[in-house]
C-alpha cells in the first residue's frame, strides 16, 4: 500500500513539473463555492494576451512573498493589467495586477490537499522538522512490521 501510495504521488509530482503547473493552497473564503479553504490550486504560466475576462488567476503579491488567486473581471490590455474579484467578495480587489505579477491561470484544483500546507506553515521549522522524521519513522516501522508478519506467513505455509 505505502508503494502505491509513493508510486502515485511520485507521478503526481513529475506531472506537475512536466506541465509546469504550481500548488498553491487556499487560505480564505473569497473564492467559496469555487475553491473552499484547504483546497489546493494548480496554475500554468501563461501568456498575458491569452487572458480574458473570467479566468481565474494566481497572483503574487508585490509587497510579500505571498499570492492569491482570484478572477479577472476586466482586462486593460494597453496597460497590461487585469482587475480581479474574489468571487464570494463584494468588490473587486483595491489595485489592480500587473501583467508581471500573474503568476499563472488556474488550470486544475485538488480539495482539501491544501490543509496539511496550511497547517505546516504555521508551524516552525523545528517542529516541522520533527513531525515529519516521526511520520517517516512510523511508516518505517509499519513497513518492517508488515514484511516480518508476511516471512511468517511465508514461513507457515512452507511447513504446512
Amino acid at each position: 500500500m505505502l508503494a502505491i501510495i509513493t508510486a502515485i504521488s511520485v507521478v503526481f509530482v513529475l506531472f506537475n513539473l512536466v506541465t509546469g503547473a504550481k500548488g498553491y493552497a487556499v487560505t480564505s473564503d473569497s473564492m467559496k463555492d469555487t475553491f473552499n479553504r484547504g483546497d489546493v490550486v494548480f496554475s500554468r504560466p501563461c501568456n498575458f494576451e491569452e487572458l480574458k475576462v473570467g479566468d481565474i488567476v494566481t497572483v503574487g503579491v508585490a509587497d510579500s512573498d505571498g499570492y492569491f488567486t482570484h478572477r479577472i473581471v476586466d482586462i486593460d490590455s494597453e496597460k497590461k493589467t487585469v482587475t480581479t474579484k474574489g468571487d464570494n467578495n463584494n468588490s473587486v480587489d483595491p489595485m489592480d495586477t500587473a501583467s508581471s505579477q500573474i503568476v499563472g491561470k488556474v488550470w486544475y484544483s485538488v480539495p482539501l490537499l491544501g490543509y496539511l500546507s496550511i497547517y505546516l506553515a504555521g508551524l516552525t521549522r523545528t517542529t516541522g522538522l520533527i513531525i515529519l522524521a516521526t511520520i517517516a519513522v512510523a511508516l518505517i516501522s509499519i513497513n518492517f512490521i508488515l514484511e516480518k508478519k508476511q516471512k511468517r506467513r511465508d514461513n507457515d505455509n512452507e511447513q504446512n
